[in-house]
């Protein structure tokens, strides 16, 4: 990343829609473009059981060790494609995972498994087909819904913004542990920090807050995030996207308390290139 400061006061940014001051903020898809993705993740997660001997017994009987520590990694490569423009401004998409593998080099989700869908510049893919050959039928069906899932939950505003300006986004987020279902509100707030002729550079800061628990339970919890992302003018994409993450859950009964502490790592890279 260049830092010569200097020159980009004078860089034009006329080419790509672009005053020298504001930036049209509006990302999504495009036809007939090649994105290949890259994504890496990083997940330590450690919970801690209290209570007396005869509930921790119970824990144990369950088969869990105290504390139960899991450490996870995964790194995914995916060709996403789209096609020709119609005439109400859709076009299809579809995305094939290259690469999927776990921390031990074994594959997650089978090579060459496509999902298939339609998109528009105004609106993130809605996938309606998945081929995913030499795997079970309810692992199909649950890697579907969850990429139908995430694309519906990804809502990028458009936005025309300063240097120094920023926009915020809430999202929900449910954590289960031991059974019971955490809801948090994760609060994501984009600051525009500078730009260059072809990309924008933006700092990322989450805040996480306990939105709702069973009354039963005393919980008490939060998380911060922090980050950075860069925006592809040209192309109007999210081409990388760098994020850490933290929080520690706290859940109390009369008989046991349940605690758990959270660092992940997110690191997201897209290349873009036209077909």
């Amino acid at each position: 990343m260049k830092k010569a400061l200097l020159l980009l006061l004078v860089i034009p940014f006329s080419n790509y829609g672009q005053s020298s001051k504001i930036l049209d903020f509006n990302a999504g898809y495009a036809p007939e473009t090649t994105y290949n993705q890259t994504t890496y993740t990083s997940s330590n997660y450690e919970v801690t059981y209290t209570g007396s001997e005869e509930i921790l017994e119970v824990f144990k009987k369950n088969g869990a060790t105290n504390p139960t520590k899991i450490n996870k990694k995964y790194g995914i490569e995916t060709q996403a494609k789209t096609g020709k423009i119609d005439k109400d401004g859709n076009f299809p998409i579809t995305i094939e995972y290259l690469q999927s593998l776990d921390e031990n080099g074994t594959s997650i989700i089978p090579s060459g498994t496509m999902l298939f869908g339609k998109a528009s510049a105004s609106s993130m893919p809605q996938m309606d087909s998945i081929v995913a050959n030499n795997t079970e039928e309810s692992f199909k069906n649950a890697l579907f819904e969850t990429v139908k899932s995430m694309f519906s939950q990804v809502i990028m505003p458009q936005k025309k913004l300063k240097i120094g300006e920023s926009f915020t986004q809430e999202n929900p987020l449910t954590i289960p542990v031991a059974g019971i279902n955490f809801e948090m509100i994760i609060n994501t707030t984009y600051t525009l920090k500078r730009m260059t002729a072809k990309e924008a550079f933006f700092d990322i800061v989450q805040t996480y807050t306990i939105k709702l628990i069973e009354s039963r339970f005393d919980t008490s919890g939060s998380g911060t995030g922090s980050g950075k992302l860069i925006y592809d003018i040209p192309n109007h994409f999210i081409s990388e996207n760098n994020l850490d993450m933290e929080f520690d859950l706290n859940l109390k009964h009369t008989d046991f308390g349940i605690n758990l502490i959270s660092k992940s790592g997110y690191r997201q890279t897209v290349k873009i290139s036209k077909n």
